[in-house]
């Protein structure tokens, strides 16, 4: 997994199909063993099969092979998930298998049911795995227009520099720029984008920028899960551009927007 890897995954719904040789399966199972996040919490993940396990998604064509991820509930969860899982996501893409993370477009009950999901466990997300197909189905073009898929907002609308009355441009970004533009390229539910982050002299204040309506009892907060798939963009492209660093708590204290919550800060070792 690198900086080109997150370029250039791409959200895919359409599949071949075709099966996905053992050997590469062995790779994903070993994986998914020892995958983990920066805040110590454990994601238990299960590799799923639509005809054995009878799960499905109404929006995926092809795919046999989902691999589903669940947590305890507790303090960081949700950020935990959205790490784990897109490391996860971005393995995938390197051994050339095609993803998509679905949230509300899935048989949850047949999900949760075929992971055993307990009473104080949450599933957020699930992933098909398999080969892109040349040509994406007409559907899939059509949710990709709807929810403008391609779309970024600027830099400077998600990223500040001392505090948030000051727009941070890229080119004034100096050594965090590259980070901090994996981070906007990063996947969110319905393409919300929900990240925000405060720069300072070795320190990166991260921020989640709340959306009411998607904190659920099913998912929990599927945008702190956003906010942990652009920690794992940001920690492999800071941790490739040097020096490397480390994911804090530690409220600075700047005075953020409405409905905007202090979630992490990335420090650079000293």
């Amino acid at each position: 997994m690198n900086t080109e890897t997150i370029r250039k995954r791409i959200s895919v719904r359409t599949y071949e199909e075709k099966r996905i040789p053992e050997q590469v399966m062995q790779q994903v199972r070993e994986y998914l063993e020892q995958d983990d996040n920066p805040f110590g919490v454990p994601i238990t993940f299960s590799i799923l099969n639509t005809e054995k396990d009878g799960v499905s998604s109404p929006v995926i064509v092809g795919a046999d092979t989902y691999v589903a991820g669940k947590y305890q509930k507790q303090k960081n969860a949700e950020i935990a998930f959205g790490y784990s899982f897109e490391k996860f996501v971005l393995y995938a893409t390197s051994l050339g298998l095609g993803t998509v993370w679905l949230a509300a477009t899935i048989d949850r009950k047949a999900f949760e049911k075929a992971i055993n999901l307990g009473e104080n466990e949450v599933m957020p997300a699930v992933t098909p795995l398999g080969y892109a197909a040349q040509k994406r189905s007409i559907r899939e073009n059509l949710m990709r227009k709807g929810m403008k898929s391609d779309h970024r907002l600027p830099f400077e609308e998600l990223f500040f520099e001392g505090d948030f009355q000051h727009p941070l441009r890229e080119e004034n970004a100096g050594k965090w720029a590259g980070s901090l533009e994996l981070v906007r390229l990063a996947p969110s539910a319905t393409n919300k984008q929900p990240w925000r982050a405060v720069t300072e002299e070795g320190r990166v204040h991260f921020y989640e920028a709340k959306t009411k309506g998607y904190d659920r009892e099913s998912t929990g907060d599927i945008q702190k899960v956003d906010l942990g798939i652009a920690l794992c963009h940001f920690d492999i492209a800071a941790k490739k551009a040097g020096p490397s660093g480390r994911f804090i708590q530690s409220d600075p204290g700047i005075a953020a927007p409405e409905n905007t919550e202090y979630i992490a800060t990335y420090e650079l070792e000293k």
